[in-house]
C-alpha cells in the first residue's frame, strides 16, 4: 500500500496552487473523498478533472482509481481521523521538558511510520540490484546528512562490500567526475536542494553514474537527477521552520537497504560480518 495521506502531505512543499487545493480537500475530508469520483473530487476542490489526474500520477500512483484504492485501503488500516495524529510540533516556554521531550518522540516515531509508508519495495529491490552490481559504492552527503553516509559506509564496509565516504566537499566533487557507469552512488540529503549534493549529481548524471537518492518526497532537483529515489518524512519545527527527525528516518532507509543487501547476499555477508567481529575486552569471560 502507498500512503496518499502522507504522499499528499510531502509533496504539499512543492505543490501548485491548482494541488495544495485538492491535497487540501483530501487532507480535510479523507472520509469523503475516498468516496467521491474523480469529477466529483474536482467539483469539491475548485479544479479540473485533468489536475486530478495530474496529482495522482505526480504523486507516484497509475490513474485516478489506483489513488484512490489505496486511500481506502489507508482508511480502513488507520480506523482513525487523520486529524488525530501528532500535529506540528511546536516549542513554547511554558511547556515542561516532560512535554517537550514526550512530543519530540511522538513525532520521531510519526516521522518513522510516514517513512515506512513512503518506502516502495520495489524501489528497494531495483537499489539492491545496483548495489550487488556496482564495483564500488561512494556515499554522498553533506551537514547532518554526512553522518548518515557514514552509517552507511561502516555497515556496508563489514559485508565486504568495496565503498567509500568523505567529508570534504571538494574532495566528494572530485570523486564524483572520477566515478565510472561501473559504480554507484548513494546521494543524502533531505531536502533535495542542498547546493553541493545537486551539483554532485549533475556531473553523476553526465558521467551516466547510477544513483541511489536519500531524500524527501517533494519534488527537487536531486529527486529529478537519481536513478531511484528511497523517500523519507519528517516532522517540521514550528519554530524554525527546520525538519526534526529527518535524520533518524534516514538512518531507517539505511538500514532497510542493508538488510535488503544482506539477504540478497546471504552467504557472502554472513561470512564477512563473522570475519569483521571485534571481540570486546571482557566478552571472552563472558562467553565461557
Amino acid at each position: 500500500m502507498n500512503s496518499v495521506i502522507v504522499r499528499f502531505k510531502e509533496h504539499m512543499a512543492s505543490a501548485s496552487n491548482t494541488e495544495r487545493g485538492i491535497i487540501n480537500y483530501v487532507l480535510e475530508n479523507p472520509e469523503e473523498a475516498v468516496q467521491m469520483s474523480i469529477h466529483e473530487l474536482a467539483k469539491c476542490s475548485f479544479v479540473s478533472a485533468s489536475a486530478v489526474t495530474r496529482l495522482c500520477k505526480k504523486t507516484g500512483f497509475q490513474n485516478y482509481k489506483d489513488y484512490q484504492r489505496n486511500l481506502s485501503c489507508e482508511l480502513a488500516l488507520k480506523k482513525a481521523d487523520i486529524s488525530q495524529r501528532p500535529g506540528e510540533f511546536k516549542i513554547r516556554p511554558g511547556d515542561n521538558l516532560e512535554t517537550l521531550v514526550s512530543n519530540s518522540f511522538q513525532q520521531t516515531i510519526s516521522s518513522l511510520d510516514d517513512t515506512h509508508n513512503l518506502l516502495d519495495i520495489r524501489t528497494l529491490q531495483h537499489c539492491v540490484d545496483l548495489l550487488v552490481k556496482a564495483e564500488s559504492v561512494t556515499f554522498f552527503g553533506v551537514g547532518a546528512s554526512l553522518l548518515v553516509a557514514k552509517d552507511a559506509y561502516l555497515k556496508f564496509i563489514r559485508l565486504k562490500k568495496r565503498c567509500q565516504v568523505y567529508e570534504d566537499q571538494d574532495t566528494q566533487m572530485v570523486l564524483a567526475k572520477n566515478m565510472s557507469r561501473e559504480e554507484l552512488a548513494v546521494l543524502i540529503s533531505y531536502s533535495g536542494r542542498t547546493e553541493a549534493i545537486v551539483e554532485i549529481a549533475g556531473i553523476l548524471q553526465e558521467n551516466a553514474v547510477p544513483m541511489i537518492a536519500i531524500t524527501g518526497f517533494a519534488e527537487s532537483p536531486l529527486r529529478r537527477r537519481s536513478t531511484y529515489n528511497l523517500y523519507v518524512s519528517a516532522a517540521e519545527l514550528a519554530v524554525t521552520g527546520g525538519k526534526l527527525a529527518s535524520r533518524i528516518s534516514q538512518l531507517a532507509v539505511i538500514d532497510a537497504l542493508y538488510i535488503a543487501y544482506f539477504q540478497r547476499t546471504y552467504d557472502k555477508s554472513a561470512d564477512a560480518l563473522q570475519n569483521t567481529h571485534l571481540t570486546k575486552k571482557g566478552e571472552e569471560e563472558w562467553s565461557e
